[in-house]
């Protein structure tokens, strides 16, 4: 101890240098530290979720978690791969090592996925943006007496969700819970076949009538009048008088093949937001 005393005493001009070496190596270490509610000691972790209704477990794992395996498995610093193949899912998880950052790994298989041939059905892998441990907070929401789960979940998805994801820091925020709004069609079918119409051409007319179409202009002195045909469907009533074909010159609508409800898929569990 009397040594490096002495040591120091005698190089001060050295050991001041070393300990402004020290302070700024530790200000620019304090700079790039990474910094979260809950500290994310793990190693960088991509998750690649690929949804493919129809498809069989087997097949998912033969026709798309293979591929997806094969064609990211020579990405650099790649340390484990862990698949889970489910009925009509794919679960891709890519651990790396410390050598890269989140943000790297997310571009290196951001850029095998842009390689990947065409899976079945022109399905699309999607990127898990949820952290394992980065999430920040966890909320209930509640409504008056009258408000319904599936007006409360109608809320989280169109309002709530898109203002959380707008403050700086936030992933993703996911939604758990509640009945997601559909717009159902029970189809008589003894009267599609007497209308001599098929379901894919049900289905396709609903699709070709919720379109906004542009058309030419009119000239009505010096201004202009754009013509433009509106087609959207925005409520029960528009879906109900949506024509599908005609007989004998007489339109047929929707309402006279089917019955439109609002239902709802199936439910999830609860609402969280999370950040990385």
């Amino acid at each position: 101890m009397n040594s490096i005393a002495a040591f120091s005493l005698k190089h001060r001009v050295l050991m001041l240098v070393v300990f402004v070496m020290v302070l700024l190596g530790g200000f620019i270490a304090f700079q790039q530290l990474n910094i979260e509610a809950y500290p994310d000691p793990t190693p960088p972790m991509v998750d690649v979720i690929t949804q493919s209704p129809g498809l069989s477990a087997e097949e998912i794992e033969r026709y798309i978690t293979i591929p997806i395996e094969t064609q990211t498995a020579a990405t650099k610093n790649l340390t484990s791969i862990r698949t889970i193949s489910l009925y009509g899912l794919s679960d891709v998880k890519l651990q790396f090592s410390f050598d890269y950052t989140y943000d790297e790994a997310l571009q290196q298989v951001l850029n095998r996925l842009a390689q990947l041939p065409a899976l079945p059905n022109n399905v699309q892998p999607q990127i898990n943006p949820v952290s394992p441990i980065g999430e920040i907070y966890r909320y209930k929401l509640v409504g008056p007496p009258n408000y319904s789960v599936l007006d409360l979940k109608t809320l989280q998805d169109w309002v709530l969700q898109r203002r959380f994801r707008a403050v700086p820091g936030v992933v993703d925020v996911s939604g758990w819970g509640g009945k997601t709004k559909t717009f159902e069609l029970q189809i008589d079918f003894n009267k599609l076949l007497a209308f001599g119409l098929t379901l894919p051409q049900l289905l396709q007319a609903i699709n070709n009538s919720n379109i906004n179409v542009g058309g030419e202009t009119v000239n009505i002195g010096p201004q202009v009048a754009v013509v433009r045909g509106v087609g959207l469907i925005r409520t029960i009533d528009d879906l109900n008088n949506t024509m599908v074909t005609q007989s004998n010159g007489t339109p047929v609508l929707v309402r006279d093949l089917a019955r439109v409800v609002v239902g709802h898929q199936p439910r999830p569990r609860h609402c969280r937001k999370r950040r990385r």
